[in-house]
């Protein structure tokens, strides 16, 4: 599955999020969800190794969260 196709799947449950489809890179993702209102000053950066990023941004209305992964 590409990411655009898990952009497709989280979109039927989050509309919002179908704007990410169009970004490049995880800095135009990250400035598309500040965009729309997520919690930016929230997020929480977590290192998975040297290679692997994930950025967890906090449903404001949920203890649901999107997260992007990078690597």
């Amino acid at each position: 599955m590409n990411f655009k196709e898990y952009v497709s799947v989280a979109s039927e449950q989050l509309p919002v999020l179908t704007g990410l489809s169009s970004c490049a890179n995880l800095d135009q993702a990250f400035r598309f969800l500040e965009s729309v209102g997520f919690a930016v000053a929230k997020m929480e950066l977590l290192s998975q190794d040297e290679f692997t990023l994930d950025l967890v941004f906090p449903l404001n209305d949920s203890n649901r969260c999107v997260v992007l992964a990078a690597s």
